[in-house]
């Protein structure tokens, strides 16, 4: 990402209605599985799986559903690691703060979409870890 694209933290507005989105994807996440999800780690691992199987239906997900994804995804970091909805470039991110005082930017559109085309090679599980550890070293 080129560092001369700006950053635009999201509207009060903007971020209700991702939450609601997101919330909306924790309940059919939930219908999913079975059983009732929190925005944990936990939902993570089933949102690949739930990726998985809707791939196999519909390969080329619509936009809809794909920032669907991306609300939950961004709904769990935004939560579970005090972050900021943003947009930057254009691509929607949650800005996380980090343990050595710094800001990270998980790209959480753009791993959804990379999700879609790499298949598990760029499963979402792996991204939300590794940048839990990156939050920790930053």
């Amino acid at each position: 990402m080129d560092g001369r694209e700006s950053l635009r933290l999201l509207s009060q507005r903007e971020v209700r209605d991702l939450a609601a989105l997101a919330e909306r994807a924790r309940d059919n996440l939930s219908q999913f599985s079975g059983r009732d999800v929190a925005f944990d780690a936990r939902i993570v691992q089933l949102l690949d799986e739930w990726i998985e199987d809707y791939l196999e239906e519909v390969p080329d997900p619509p936009v809809s559903v794909r920032l669907l994804w991306a609300s939950l995804l961004g709904e769990i970091f935004r939560r579970r690691h005090d972050g900021w909805w943003a947009l930057r470039g254009g691509k929607l991110i949650v800005v996380c703060p980090t343990e050595g005082s710094g800001w990270h930017l998980a790209p959480v559109r753009e791993q959804v979409d990379r999700r879609i085309v790499f298949g598990m090679s760029e499963s979402l599980t792996y991204f939300y870890n590794a940048t839990r550890i990156e939050l920790r070293l930053e």
